[in-house]
């Protein structure tokens, strides 16, 4: 995780929350509501959930008490990102000057209850699919500037993580063949074979691929992976018949928490979804005084 992406936008948050008079006066002095309730006391409160989840978000805690400036605070985690948890259960504990704890309150609970939603909703996704022999992946469709954080929410729920970017992997989608005009056939093959011997030893090459005849032109060009787009189960199967093997397959479009199971049956080696990302919903998290 990179931290210093993370202290940007966590900086960001701190503008949000104390406006922009952030080097004029001391952080809990901004809080105007807590400085006027004169609220100068020591305490600690402790974060419990409200229902069974998967915690996520707390490796991020210390970030944000950085960010926010308040030293005197000191967070005790009572549980890891990525543990199942039940509900009314306390999984972490913030001590020190209460109108510190008062202004982080919000922010930290907004990254835990989002962050811990989504690991939530991807280890449901993750539990339907394990039995098929079938792994999750997570993709880019994220909030913008939150990419990090929700991939690593899905991660944490037991997805794979796809490409962070478009640095990391090679993805040749539907229109990238179109603006080349390699679509069909030799002229697929040969491009793809031109992208396979131009790329880093390292650097994993894919090729979106919707119908079936530029299956055998893919696996030809010698490409790691291949992604079906919006293929029926049905077709899934068939594509997993021929390919034996030769190539990972990856299938997408559309699926969702009703109907994985129905595509897993087919058991594509990898079922991608921006689902658990884009509806999962916010868990219910309280911070509570002790």
């Amino acid at each position: 995780m990179d931290k210093d992406l993370l202290r940007k936008h966590l900086a960001l948050c701190l503008e949000e929350d104390l406006g922009k008079n952030l080097f004029e006066k001391k952080n809990w002095e901004l809080d105007i509501t807590t400085k006027n309730c004169n609220s100068r006391n020591k305490g600690s409160a402790y974060f419990i959930s409200r229902e069974s989840m998967v915690i996520c978000g707390l490796y991020l805690v210390p970030l944000i008490l950085e960010a926010f400036g308040v030293e005197e605070i000191e967070f005790k985690p009572k549980a890891n990102d990525g543990d199942s948890i039940s509900q009314n259960q306390i999984f972490g504990e913030l001590g020190g000057p209460e109108n510190q704890i008062l202004i982080v309150e919000r922010c930290v609970l907004n990254f835990l209850q989002r962050l811990s939603g989504i690991a939530t909703t991807a280890r449901r996704y993750v539990k339907i699919i394990d039995k098929f022999g079938v792994g999750l992946l997570d993709t880019r469709k994220t909030n913008p500037g939150l990419r990090l954080l929700e991939k690593y929410a899905s991660a944490c729920g037991g997805s794979f993580n796809h490409r962070i970017g478009l640095f990391d992997r090679i993805l040749i989608k539907d229109n990238h063949l179109a603006a080349v005009g390699a679509t069909q056939g030799k002229k697929l093959e040969n491009f793809l074979v031109s992208v396979v011997k131009k790329k880093e030893p390292e650097v994993i090459v894919e090729v979106e691929i919707d119908e079936i005849s530029q299956l055998n032109p893919a696996i030809n060009s010698g490409v790691d992976a291949i992604l079906l787009d919006n293929f029926t189960p049905e077709n899934i199967n068939q594509v997993m018949q021929e390919v034996k093997e030769k190539v990972v397959v990856e299938a997408s479009g559309g699926i969702n928490e009703a109907n994985i199971s129905i595509y897993a049956k087919s058991q594509p080696h990898f079922i991608s979804t921006g689902a658990p990302v884009h509806s999962s919903r916010w868990v219910d998290i309280g911070l509570d005084w002790i």
